[in-house]
């Protein structure tokens, strides 16, 4: 258990703030995580030299074959399913032969006897090693019958690389398999929409994307006027954000009108409520609104004097997009090792087996078996086997495997989380670093860089240790997430009933409570460490001590600050998705995706406004710790006098 001392702060006349008396913190923790992360780049580099992510993305057929990879199947690069009523989209297995050709039927196809044998032998579909250049109908059927050939098959296209028929109005087409193959209709049909979807994405991403700079553009637009126009800047935000859902409410309506779908009235209905309450509360808390608009102009002014920490996010944000592909690519690597298991299979509707093997291979049903041996030396008819083949089951993955994705996993998260904390800490040291300089001219150009390498030299380990408690966390949840998953796929919900989802429900609850109050208790203790250069345990203790004694200035101010800014967020979001709206519906006409490009817009310009206030949310953090710390510090008078701004101190009824 932390201790600290409660007692208020006493007075110091030689208080310098930070930078003074600073030493390495937390340093056993980044010990362990230096280790951790080389274990995670071993498993990296494992993966690396062990993995093969075509053996994933490449499709294979019923020998284990990929096609367009494999030497033997270098040309035929598209899977055909001879069957597809007989696979399981549900368990993601089909119970059929699946061969690699060079390309995707182009027609509808059905064996008739009374087609010419010619015609018959030319398009029928069989498997490697099969030949029916010289076998008449009877032997055709014979194959056919025991699935060594194909008994039809429809006119496909291919979706990664996997032959999918698009044409199910043949003539030939059973009632029967017509309802079988229903399933595989719909999905055609989702995959031919998302197909649509991924197309617009490409043709419009140019247009979105300078859609979203405009919203870059108007941040920073925005940034600068904070510094002088506070109290306007915020009232803009509050009624511009009531009027972009007012109008967005409006153009939902509008499509109410024209579709007479619910889901729009709906929309229609929660975008006013929300603009409806979000005017109420402006004119309930309209005193505190304007003591935060002060807080925010004087964290606008630390922005400024220095700009660079503006676009610092910048930095940990391209990391973060380095790590998660890194993450997911070597991830999808360790799922692809292990051995592929082939068993000995008898054909479908077999009656005498006369696949004849030696008996040194002891190859019978079921029994494991190798591929190139089996067809090199079993023989039917002195022929390739088709009462027998030797089918792939599946992939054998080793039994550590699942140690090196746990690790994986936690070193991905782990590494994500230590790139944002350093990056909130160096943010806190640069604007405590404004704070605690009686001169604000006086404070150092290069005061980012500086507090970077100030975080790098002495304080990473507690960067490591606060963000090694999230990691934690998140990572619980995640294997908490994934047991529900497992065990409700194998039927265990209906075992485990209420009480057992109930009791996950809770848990879940929980740990994200826990979570947010962790980051919560994080932000705060960097920004002591910033300061003080204390370790975490000692940094979130004063800090809690200095907040549990000022908590209604935290409870109502800080919260009403970090609302004012979430409303500038809003406000630049809703602005660029109202233009794309209606730059796209007014562009496309009719066309129906014409939301796809908007919703890009509306995710990237929130996405980069989450950049430039994320600078604005860590000052005005900073600024609030520090004045409550400068409240307990100094008096105001000529030996002590407050480090904030006398506006501030006088609305606080500090002078």
């Amino acid at each position: 258990m932390v201790e600290y001392d409660d007692r208020p702060i006493q007075h110091d006349p030689e208080f310098k703030g930070p930078l003074k008396n600073r030493s390495c913190t937390d340093i056993p923790c980044l010990l362990i995580f230096v280790a951790f992360i080389v274990c995670w780049i071993a498993i990296g580099l494992f993966a690396l030299s062990s993995g093969d992510i075509e053996t994933l993305l490449a499709p294979k057929d019923s020998e284990g074959r990929k096609c367009g990879v494999d030497s033997e199947m270098s040309n035929k690069s598209y899977l055909l399913f001879f069957d597809l009523t007989k696979c399981d989209i549900t368990h993601k297995k089909c119970y059929t032969p699946q061969v690699c050709l060079e390309k995707c039927p182009t027609e509808n196809w059905v064996f008739k006897d009374t087609d010419p044998l010619e015609d018959i032998r030319q398009k029928i579909i069989c498997k490697p090693g099969v030949d029916v250049t010289n076998k008449d109908r009877t032997h055709i059927q014979a194959l056919i019958y025991v699935s060594a050939c194909a008994p039809m098959y429809l006119k496909s296209k291919s979706v990664v690389n996997r032959c999918v028929p698009t044409d199910f109005s043949a003539d030939f087409i059973s009632d029967a398999i017509l309802g079988k193959l229903k399933q595989a209709e719909e999905i055609i049909g989702y995959l031919t929409y998302a197909q649509g979807v991924f197309d617009k994405v490409v043709s419009s991403y140019k247009s979105a994307l300078g859609i979203v700079c405009g919203g870059a553009l108007m941040c920073i637009i925005y940034m600068f006027l904070l510094k002088w126009l506070a109290l306007p800047c915020v009232l803009i935000a509050i009624f511009g954000v009531c009027g972009l859902f007012g109008y967005l409410g409006y153009l939902s309506y509008q499509s109410y009108s024209e579709t007479d779908s619910s889901a729009w009235l709906i929309v229609t209905i929660i975008l006013g409520s929300v603009a409806g309450i979000i005017a109420l509360l402006t004119v309930c808390l309209w005193q505190r609104i304007y003591l935060a608009c002060q807080l925010i102009k004087e964290a606008s002014k630390a922005v400024m004097s220095a700009l660079s920490s503006l676009f610092f996010p910048i930095l940990p944000w391209l990391t973060h997009i380095a790590i998660i592909v890194y993450f997911f690519y070597i991830g999808f690597l360790l799922i692809s090792i292990g051995d592929q298991e082939f068993v000995i299979e008898q054909s479908p509707n077999v009656v005498t087996d006369n696949c004849v093997c030696p008996s040194w291979l002891n190859y019978n049903i079921n029994s494991s078996c190798d591929p190139a041996l089996f067809n090199s030396e079993c023989r039917e008819n002195a022929e390739m086997c088709v009462s027998r083949a030797c089918h792939l089951r599946g992939v054998d993955n080793p039994p550590y495997m699942k140690w090196m994705y746990l690790i994986h996993i936690f070193g991905g998260l782990w590494l994500y989380f230590f790139i944002s904390a350093l990056g909130e800490m160096t943010l806190a040291a640069t604007f405590a670093t404004w704070y605690w300089t009686m001169n604000k001219s006086d404070v150092p150009f290069f005061t980012v860089t500086v507090s970077l390498w100030r975080t790098i030299r002495y304080h990473l380990g507690t960067v490591a240790f606060g963000s090694l408690l999230i990691t934690i966390c998140r990572f619980f949840r995640i294997v908490l997430e994934y047991i529900h998953r497992q065990s409700t796929a194998q039927g265990g919900g209906q075992l485990l009933g209420t009480c057992g989802t109930a009791i996950y429900r809770c848990t879940q609850c929980i740990m994200v409570l826990l979570e947010k109050f962790l980051k919560f208790m994080n932000r705060n203790a960097y920004i002591v460490c910033a300061v003080y250069g204390k370790g975490l345990c000692a940094s979130a203790g004063d800090a809690l001590s200095l907040l549990m004694r000022n908590i209604l200035r935290v409870v109502i101010l800080n919260k009403i600050v970090d609302w004012l800014l979430f409303a500038g967020k809003i406000l630049v979001t809703c602005t660029m998705i109202a233009i794309s709206w209606w730059y796209y519906k007014e562009e496309e006409g009719d066309n129906e995706f014409w939301w796809v490009p908007t919703i890009l817009v509306g995710l990237g310009s929130y996405l980069v406004a989450s950049v430039f206030f994320s600078v604005h949310a860590t000052a005005v953090d900073t600024i609030f710790l520090c004045f409550l710390e400068d409240c307990e510090r100094h008096d105001g008078s000529a030996e002590k006098p407050y480090y904030m701004s006398r506006k501030i101190a006088k609305l606080l009824n500090l002078q």
